[in-house]
């Protein structure tokens, strides 16, 4: 079902707290981005999920205006449990809370409310509850102007950013970087940059995560809410940047160059002048994602975890739900020896047994890789006349 016959029948109701049922409201999309400003608790973002049973929850600011909610979550019941599709957001005790309250006291089956990916709040929630790590996201906090963010660079990446730019202008004629909105750069831009992604994980023998349903996906929410920003020469294009914008904060989505500029420097120099823009447009955060590299390090993204949040009705209900509860602990475990793995990687010191763990994991990776285009390949021949 399409997101306009899922909004063609709401409206709002007349009580401060309230529940639309299998529905989600036109005005959710704006509201969603105004106030959580978050690529993973967008519509831009979920419409490319399963909507199609989702409810949704709003409680209204003392004004009770429709386009000003206090609270906004998309869920879906699932059995005894509900499930909340919007991700990312930073919670405060009392929107939990007030959320949670509401639904025990109008469906008493659910048993239980999960949140995912969520930083959650300091405070001790009113129900029994239950956090685990899942997940990062690698985050710059931008001040106020680019001065004062280059003087908190380290002394090497500044000598770094400054000796490939002024090569850059120097070695390539008309050397440009420019920021466009989305839906003004051409597809075939947009799709060479996909394009130089898919070159350099091929350089690393990897596959890129970018296969064509993921690239239609990201090329919609760059139409409806990114900035690209492009390198040029009168070579064409050498690198590019797809990011996108929700309230005061950035998510840089990719970041590729041409691997003929390698020596330029081009992917770096690409996502520092996006960065740029963003403090010269007056964002607050630039989100870098997941995976804490050393060239985000660099740009002074420091770790953010997210967890997952489940709220029970009661004691006796979390007690009686090990099964889940192991599943989210396993998963918690997994996304920590993944993390020290990955620090461990990056520190020159660390010890031999790290280096041992890092490198096995990486052959195995590779294993499975030659082992998956080993197998599609043999079915392409074997479909063949």
């Amino acid at each position: 079902m399409s997101l306009t016959r899922l909004t063609s029948f709401c409206s709002k109701p007349a009580a401060s707290e309230s529940i639309y049922r299998h529905c989600i409201p036109d005005f959710a999309a704006n509201a969603l981005d105004t106030l959580y400003g978050n690529l993973h608790s967008s519509l831009a973002t979920l419409n490319f999920t399963n909507l199609s049973k989702t409810s949704t929850y709003l409680k209204w600011t003392e004004e009770s205006n429709s386009n000003n909610p206090e609270s906004i979550f998309l869920f879906q019941k699932l059995g005894q449990s509900l499930h909340v599709v919007n991700e990312g957001m930073r919670l405060k005790k009392n929107e939990i809370d007030h959320f949670c309250e509401y639904v025990f006291a109008n469906d008493q089956e659910i048993k239980r409310i999960d949140f995912h990916a969520v930083v959650t709040p300091q405070q001790r929630l009113s129900r029994p509850n239950l956090r685990w790590v899942c997940t990062e996201d690698i985050v710059i906090t931008l001040p106020n102007d680019e001065q004062n963010y280059l003087n908190q660079l380290g002394k090497a990446t500044r000598k770094s950013i400054k000796k490939h730019l002024t090569r850059a202008q120097r070695e390539l004629p008309n050397f440009t970087y420019s920021i466009q909105k989305g839906n003004q750069v051409s597809e075939d831009a947009l799709m060479k940059i996909v394009g130089f992604n898919h070159s350099r994980m091929a350089g690393k023998e990897k596959l890129s995560a970018l296969d064509s349903q993921t690239t239609k996906q990201l090329l919609a929410i760059i139409r409806s809410h990114g900035i690209v920003g492009l390198v040029n020469s009168d070579r064409g294009m050498g690198a590019g940047t797809l990011a996108c914008r929700f309230g005061d904060d950035v998510f840089s989505l990719i970041t590729a160059h041409d691997p003929t500029y390698d020596a330029f420097g081009f992917g770096t120099l690409s996502r520092h002048l996006m960065i740029i823009h963003s403090i010269q447009t007056g964002a607050q955060r630039f989100h870098l994602l997941g995976g804490n590299m050393s060239s985000k390090r660099s740009a002074l993204g420091v770790r953010e975890t997210l967890e997952h949040l489940t709220v029970y009705r009661s004691p006796v209900n979390m007690l009686r739900d090990p099964k889940f509860t192991l599943q989210l602990a396993t998963n918690a475990v997994k996304y920590h020896l993944h993390r020290w793995l990955e620090d461990q990687s990056a520190n020159s010191e660390s010890s031999g047994m790290a280096r041992f763990i890092h490198a096995l994991r990486h052959s195995i990776r590779a294993w499975r890789r030659w082992n998956s285009l080993s197998k599609t390949s043999a079915l392409t021949r074997g479909s063949q006349p």
